[in-house]
């Protein structure tokens, strides 16, 4: 291999050498990378390094740190990830750097030492981690998340020993691990593995030989920068892994980019139907942690929930932060907790490495089941064992003796199909989805704080869904079938303590609707109000927009993201266009003159102007202090009578700052919002 410039291009698979490492060793289905198509270093601080102080010098300098990964809806620490914490001191930009420049330090005439020197990085550092996750005291209930570099997948057999060794050296169960291959760099040639590729058959027994190796050690896997890196979804559904760590990309900054929000969605969708569970990586603001909850993420990684610890006494089991803004959304959007607890049913699971003797009485002594669910020592879900499965050894003559036999038979392990699993906490709406998508599961397996509580079946997930929907319908209004007041309230609050999201709140009611009711009857008033309904529906984006009806004339409207110049637009063509629609109403003289002659609310007939409609619209920026509905609602009032007094209807302002914009001009026919 030619020696490093600096410069990098990547590799074609198709110029690998045809002899060393990579004929040697690589199977059809990998796809390694023998280059970084990135500048990664300065190259003199480098080789000034490797020269004082060598390889040798940086393994022994590595120094691990421990990365919570904590549960999005509780708060509490799942496990850690183990990463090098001093690349930099050790004269590297990044770990990434470090890792490549130990790939490529060989000159290239032999190319299984440029791969060893990775192997000793990854081994001490595995090592280090390990020692690190002995330390804390309650390491049985935690995960650790140790990477390995796609890379060193030939050499998967001796890394596992490697690690089994060591676990066992420091009294850790093998369960305990995570096993988590990053898309960093490309590995998996997706054109082998197609059908009808030549040695598709025997590449894909080679992959399977690899993934079996890896789950070997704790049965479970992860695949980390998922989304971003090379083949995400083949390698889902290929590894089908335990985790999928959601690359940072699609984490950070999404909340105000709806593209990556759509994306994000749509990764959470892809996954979770396989029964895989969702970490978000590199959360830092509460304005993520939402998006990334509503989404349907079940853990998160970042700097919200707390700074990597390199000391066993500095991790918490439970990050309050997180914990308390778990609270608040469910207070905040309403809990199907206790609708969903309600229909989950528990059932005696299995736990992984019981006797299949014990498997089969098990199915004989509950003869109405046709499945099983299967946990793991730290009673964790794990996937479903169905009866239908053991069927060819149960009608067998020594179908069952087999099993039974450890030597000659399937294990356990070898029956365990995967399911959906949601927390009891997930949204009953998130839980129908996820089980829509599974393709003919048998259940959706309920957590709560990641332990086995009890499946749904598609009847008691569809009745969540019935009683839910029952409870939104009572508080719906009767006439524009438009959410009421409840909703309403959990909106404003869900506002005002959101602060890294901007809201836009709006007040409509209409003017001189009395005398119109008066005049022509309550039918066309409902009328009316019926028509501005379906207006509101058709005249405004469905994204990321909230519309309720208080009662009567008066309807609320919630923007989130929205700037509010566009806001004021949207609203300003509302009305306009309910007021020429509404002109239908009226008889013919009313339309010529523009008015009806009613008595007005202090019961003096008069002139009165045709039916229209004003609004207030409330600005909540970021970063905004107020918590009280109250002033929201005294910030409506007041409003709401400036713009039915301006010509064009809407008078708006920001809070924190009380100055309205209320223009009156004819020549000015909207408002802009009040700017701080």
């Amino acid at each position: 291999m030619a020696k490093d410039t600096g410069k990098r291009e990547a590799a074609d698979p198709a110029d690998a050498p045809e002899s060393g490492w990579e004929a040697r060793a690589n199977p059809p289905w990998y796809r390694p990378r023998f280059t970084v198509p990135h500048g990664r270093r300065t190259p003199p601080d480098e080789e000034t390094l490797a020269r004082a102080i060598g390889w040798d010098g940086v393994i022994e300098g590595l120094r691990m740190a421990l990365d919570p990964v904590v549960g999005i809806h509780s708060g509490r620490t799942l496990g850690v990830e183990a990463v090098m914490d001093n690349a930099v001191a050790l004269g590297y930009a990044s770990t990434h750097d470090l890792l490549d420049a130990a790939f490529d330090s060989s000159d290239g005439s032999d190319p299984l030492r440029a791969q060893n020197r990775l192997l000793d990085i990854e081994t001490a550092a595995h090592q280090a981690a390990v020692r690190l996750f002995a330390a804390l005291p309650d390491n049985p209930a935690l995960k650790l998340f140790l990477n390995l570099d796609s890379r060193l997948l030939a050499n998967a057999d001796r890394i596992v020993a490697g690690l089994r060794a060591s676990l066992s050296d420091h009294g850790i169960a093998p369960t305990s691990v995570v096993l988590t291959i990053s898309e960093r760099m490309p590995f998996v040639n997706v054109e082998a593995l197609c059908d009808g590729a030549p040695g598709a058959d025997a590449a894909h027994e080679d992959l399977e030989r690899l993934l079996a190796t890896l789950r070997g050690l704790s049965g479970r896997l992860a695949l980390a920068d998922f989304g971003a890196g090379s083949a995400s979804l083949p390698l889902l559904t290929l590894t089908r892994p335990d985790f999928v760590k959601l690359d940072r990309f699609f984490v950070q900054a999404q909340a105000r980019d709806r593209g990556r929000r759509l994306a994000l969605q749509g990764l959470v969708n892809l996954a979770q139907p396989l029964g895989t569970l969702v970490i978000a990586e590199g959360v830092e603001t509460v304005e993520q942690y939402q998006t990334c909850r509503q989404a349907g993420c079940e853990y998160l990684q970042g700097p919200l929930a707390g700074p990597r610890v390199t000391a066993a006494q500095d991790l918490p089991r439970t990050y309050e932060g997180i914990r308390s803004l778990s609270e608040i959304d469910h207070r905040r959007v309403g809990n199907d907790a206790a609708l969903i607890a309600a229909q989950t049913e528990y059932m005696a699971p299995i736990t992984m490495g019981t006797a299949m003797a014990e498997v089969f009485e098990c199915f004989r002594q509950a003869k109405d089941q046709t499945f099983l669910p299967a946990v793991d020592a730290a009673d964790e879900p794990v996937g479903i064992i169905r009866e239908a499965d053991l069927k060819e050894y149960t009608y067998s003559l020594y179908g069952k003796d087999l099993l039974s036999n450890r030597a000659l038979g399937r294990t356990l392990d070898g029956f365990v199909v995967r399911a959906p699993v949601a927390d009891v906490t997930t949204p009953a709406e998130k839980i129908l989805d996820v089980f829509s998508a599974s393709g003919g599961a048998e259940c959706v397996l309920i957590t709560r704080d990641r332990k086995y509580m009890g499946f749904l079946s598609a009847s008691s997930l569809l009745k969540v869904i019935s009683e839910k929907n029952l409870a939104m319908a009572r508080d719906q209004n009767p006439l524009s079938r438009l959410p009421g007041n409840t909703m309403i309230n959990e909106y404003i609050f869900e506002a005002l303590h959101t602060t890294d999201r901007p809201s836009t709140l709006v007040y409509l009611d209409f003017d001189n609707f009395k005398p119109f009711n008066d005049t022509y009857g309550y039918r066309q008033g409902d009328r009316a109000i019926t028509l501005f309904a379906e207006l509101l529906r058709k005249a405004l984006p469905r994204e990321d927009v909230f519309v309720g009806h208080v009662g009567g004339d008066d309807f609320f409207v919630g923007f989130r993201d929205f700037d509010p110049d566009h806001v004021v637009h949207l609203i300003g063509d509302l009305i306009e266009r309910f007021r020429r629609d509404v002109e239908s109403f009226y008889d013919e003289e009313a339309r010529r003159t523009g008015f009806i002659v009613a008595r007005d609310r202090e019961g003096v007939e008069r002139h009165l102007p045709l039916l229209t409609a004003s609004a207030a619209v409330i600005e909540i920026p970021r970063g905004h202090s107020t918590r009280s509905a109250d002033e929201i609602a005294g910030l409506i009032a007041r409003y709401k009578k400036k713009a039915k007094e301006s010509a064009s209807k809407i008078a708006a302002a920001r809070l924190d700052d009380g100055a309205p914009a209320d223009p009156t001009g004819a020549d000015a026919p909207r408002p802009d919002p009040v700017r701080a």
